[in-house]
């Protein structure tokens, strides 16, 4: 299965054959299903020559012990006039039913049949003919794969026998899965579907994901984890979790597993409490029902469903993706989830003593709250004369605000502890500065031409920020936690290091940049980071976020008094720098 894996995605990818399957899930499909029945090395190099020789016949695949050489012979036209050399370039990833900023292209092949145009090239860096893989595909076997050919009219040489190929692909659709009435049935109650997609997502990941040398564990160990997973598997919502476990391994914050039908249960439902993290204990911040009566604000979570609260949150993050303080942060959100009309069993250490509760799952579940959600509500507005506040997870940036209630203050308190509004919020930068910033690089753009995201160039994304009137005298401070993820982290990396600028609480998410989205047979979807991020200084970003310049982590008493101790903070800080 391994092997199967590794080829599928080198021939994908990198290898231009023009005999390539319309639709590569399927396969993914009939491939992971051949390989489930092959019990030696002989019958898995003659099964993998089988397929792959119908779609990309100048593949070579045989017995490490036994090594073949490239021969550049066998590859080349007797005459090359009129032929074009045909490769691919990957910005990204440019994947089915997404559309984005990444693209993937093979350089010199016509749009369609009747289009003799072709896509200009993405960067300058290209292959050259003669190019060639050559590694192990799993212990013993071993392959050859061209990464660029000869092409003429849009047919690659040497072409497979085009009656095979045909066959190939006849075989490929009668091996679609069947239900008991014999309709075709794309689910992951069978092996096959969950073996294709495990491939499938291992392959775009492990060519296209900027940050695996961030990951908990390497990409071949993450691959064998999930096929041994994917098989013992017994239904969707099983491999739910197995795709969800191979992600975590990445860590990525906006990596997010999702499956549509059947929809997913324990997420359905949650108590009306929000939990946070205090002092090394799990405490209540929040009583969103007055009908809980005898839970207090502070009062410490001991257990949840009879378990250790710190093992019942990391039995939960397991699942997740991303940084520490991101996955607490949701582990937090979503601890209390559960089918609806469920209730939860909840034991907690309050001023009278311990007590145990059973508190009824009644508001729609959650997976993520921004943060001003957890803290008392501020309005928009006047806190202090000379002091606005303003929560950019909430509150609309205008230009009116901005000549008029911010230009006028001394002191603005600017709570991103979440995600913004809307892009309106970048509009706040230019008046924030009284002169032009330099270029300034935040994001990078992967170029791909080789495997294994070997010898990757950059599209480096810049901005030059221009100073605007009025200028914003105030003293400015920015109040963030985990819950600020991507956007909300452009934002506090563009305003980071300004003279006027404090920003105040708990280190952000870690993940910023452009997301990818890979659509899987069985409705299943894996969203992730598709470019790689850095602060503006060139340091890095992922996992470690945005650090505030002071930071302030809740208080158990500051909870128990209904306190927002950042706020708070950041009031009595401006009421002293604004005298």
């Amino acid at each position: 299965m391994e092997a199967f894996a590794r080829l599928y995605g080198y021939v994908q990818y990198f290898h231009p054959s023009s005999e390539a399957p319309k639709d590569w899930a399927v396969l993914a499909l009939y491939g992971s299903k051949k390989m489930l029945s092959i019990s030696n090395d002989t019958e898995l190099i003659a099964e993998l020559n089988s397929i792959f020789n119908r779609v990309a016949p100048s593949v070579q695949i045989f017995l490490t012990s036994a090594p073949r050489r490239f021969d550049f012979k066998k590859i080349t036209p007797p005459n090359i006039d009129g032929y074009n050399i045909v490769s691919w370039q990957h910005l990204g990833f440019g994947l089915p039913l997404y559309p984005s900023i990444y693209q993937s292209i093979k350089l010199n092949i016509p749009y369609g049949p009747k289009d003799t145009k072709s896509p200009e090239q993405l960067f300058e860096t290209k292959m050259k003919i003669g190019a060639y893989l050559k590694t192990d595909i799993t212990e013993g076997i071993s392959c050859i794969v061209p990464y660029a050919l000869y092409s003429k009219q849009g047919n690659t040489y040497p072409a497979a026998a085009h009656l095979a190929t045909q066959e190939l692909m006849r075989d490929m659709g009668n091996s679609l899965p069947k239900d008991s009435l014999g309709k075709v049935s794309i689910t992951a109650s069978f092996p096959e579907i969950r073996l294709a997609d495990v491939i499938i997502a291992w392959n775009i990941l492990k060519h296209s994901y900027p940050y695996w040398n961030d990951a908990s564990l390497p990409a071949e160990t993450i691959l064998t984890n999930a096929i041994k997973k994917s098989i013992s598997d017994k239904s969707p919502e099983d491999f739910l979790n197995t795709l969800r476990l191979m992600c975590a391994e990445m860590n990525d914050g906006h990596m997010f597993v999702d499956l549509t039908d059947p929809k997913e249960k324990n997420n359905e439902a949650t108590a009306s409490l929000t939990l946070t993290e205090a002092e090394g204990k799990i405490v209540v911040t929040k009583i969103n029902d007055e009908k809980i009566i005898g839970i207090d604000l502070g009062d410490i979570v001991d257990s949840i469903e009879h378990q250790d609260v710190m093992k019942y949150l990391l039995s939960r993050e397991k699942y997740l993706s991303g940084s520490r303080q991101w996955k607490r942060s949701k582990s937090l959100v979503m601890a209390l989830n559960g089918p609806k009309n469920t209730c939860v069993l909840l034991s907690l250490t309050g001023k009278n003593g311990k007590k145990t509760f059973l508190v009824e799952r009644n508001v729609k579940g959650q997976t993520y709250k921004n943060g001003y959600e957890n803290e008392p509500y501020t309005k928009e507005g006047w806190l202090r004369p000379n002091i606005y506040y303003m929560n950019l997870s909430r509150d609309s940036v205008t230009k009116k605000l901005i000549e008029e209630q911010l230009f006028s203050a001394k002191a603005i308190i600017f709570d991103l502890r979440g995600y913004p509004t809307n892009d309106e919020v970048f509009s706040i930068l230019p008046h924030l500065i009284n002169k032009p910033l330099k270029k300034r690089q935040f994001f990078f753009i992967p170029q791909i031409i080789y495997p294994d995201f070997k010898k990757v160039g950059y599209q480096r994304e810049g901005s030059r920020t221009n100073a605007e009137t009025p200028f914003i005298k105030a003293k400015i401070y920015v109040l963030t936690d985990a819950s600020a993820q991507s956007a909300s982290e452009t934002f506090l990396a563009q305003v980071k290091g300004l003279p006027n600028v404090t920003i105040i609480g708990t280190p952000s998410s870690g993940t910023n940049g452009n997301i990818n989205v890979i659509y899987l047979p069985g409705k299943y979807t894996i969203s992730y980071t598709g470019m790689m991020t850095k602060n503006a200084d060139g340091s890095k970003h992922h996992l470690k976020g945005i650090i505030p310049d002071i930071i302030l982590t809740p208080t158990i008493d500051g909870i128990k008094n209904g306190q927002d101790e950042p706020l708070n903070l950041a009031i009595k800080i401006a009421k002293e720098q604004s005298r």
